[in-house]
């Protein structure tokens, strides 16, 4: 039985993570950040396409092609990277019981180059056969520090604790550079330093759901791959 007041280790969502979410077939990360075919395709969530086939305008792109065919667009953000236009794009199946129904968020990234199609660079498929992912919400900006913007992905997985899995994506080229499964925890981006802001309740023992000892806030900068540092950490008394 997992503790969903506490915060969970942090693990690499590619096969599985510690809350039993299994990539590709039960609620994890689908496939590796930014491989997966000798092409250059990345692994992608079952029906989704592997291209549009146009250069529209981001704004112009018609949302519902870009997800798999019959399922509903649940979330849409535009975002400006070193290497084009992005959008990133959420759904859940049509028609399925809300509260355990398969849902996925995909990046599409546009080159600029004239006659040049929309593709995927990198998505996220989460299954409803167990451990079913409520709710999928991204933040667009800059986590890396390299100037260029990245999605801050959050799949909620409920529990008293507003348990769920948070994502850091490059969007310039669909790298997953954070992924912590949580609970009790909240993470936004920084701006000044840029990186993540995380702040966690701190539970001593004995201490009730509702009323930990203490709020701890991090702050996280990049170090390259998938490697963070502690910029600086602070503990409040509750």
């Amino acid at each position: 039985m997992i503790d969903r007041r506490r915060l969970v280790p942090a693990g690499v969502l590619k096969c599985l993570v510690a809350v039993g979410l299994v990539a590709c077939h039960v609620g994890a990360p689908a496939g590796p950040p930014t491989s997966g075919t000798p092409s250059g395709i990345p692994s992608l969530p079952r029906g989704l396409p592997t291209a549009y086939p146009s250069d529209l305008p981001a704004g112009d792109v018609p949302v519902g092609d870009l997800v798999p065919k019959g399922n509903l667009v649940t979330g849409t953000w535009y975002a400006r990277t070193s290497a084009g236009d992005a959008i990133v794009v959420a759904w859940q199946r049509r028609g399925a019981d809300p509260f355990r129904t398969e849902r996925g968020i995909a990046v599409w990234l546009h080159g600029g180059d004239p006659g040049s199609p929309w593709r995927p660079i990198d998505a996220v498929g989460f299954p409803a056969n167990r451990d079913p992912v409520f709710g999928l919400t991204a933040v667009i900006g800059d986590v890396t520090g390299d100037a260029s913007d990245d999605a801050l992905v959050f799949a909620e997985t409920g529990g008293s604790g507003g348990c769920g899995v948070y994502l850091a994506i490059d969007l310039a080229d669909g790298a997953r550079v954070f992924d912590r499964s949580v609970c009790d925890t909240r993470i936004v981006p920084s701006t000044d330093p840029v990186g993540l802001i995380l702040t966690e309740s701190v539970y001593a023992r004995g201490d009730p759901h509702c009323c930990p000892s203490a709020m701890r806030r991090s702050v996280l900068t990049y170090a390259g791959g998938d490697r963070w540092t502690t910029s600086s950490r602070t503990t409040t008394p509750a």
